[in-house]
């Protein structure tokens, strides 16, 4: 079943200066330069080391174009892995990619599976829970 991208996004955040043509449907952080994201996998001297993922990129900006950043609705995210099902809780790997949160073991999850993912690097449907690092399986 298709979803409707419904979803809130935080305005006037723009890409960092390498942009993130690359990167729509994954996982973004804040930079340490205000106003900027970036991979949320990426871990070097121009990134926030303490914060986890703010949302998902919904569009592919070029360096300081303005970042589409959802972090509650409907949104698409590429995921890391096949075995996704349908009301799978979806955290974020290392390479800012969707992958199922273990409800055992009480990780941090960013949303829910609305659709399933039949390889790695699909695009599937997720309903994001709108607060990031805090909610919990």
């Amino acid at each position: 079943m298709a979803w409707n991208g419904i979803y809130s996004t935080f305005p006037t955040l723009t890409a960092n200066s390498t942009g993130l043509a690359t990167s729509q449907f994954t996982a973004v952080k804040l930079a340490s330069t205000a106003g900027k994201v970036v991979a949320s996998g990426v871990l070097n001297s121009t990134t926030a080391l303490t914060l986890g993922p703010i949302g998902i990129l919904q569009n592919d900006p070029g360096g300081y174009e303005e970042a589409e950043v959802a972090f509650s609705g409907i949104v698409k995210m590429k995921v890391a892995t096949s075995t996704i099902i349908i009301g799978d809780h979806i955290g974020i790997n290392s390479t800012s990619l969707g992958v199922e949160a273990a409800r055992s073991d009480n990780t941090a999850f960013i949303g829910v599976a609305l659709s399933a993912s039949a390889a790695a690097n699909d695009i599937i449907t997720v309903l994001l829970n709108g607060g990031s690092n805090i909610q919990r399986c």
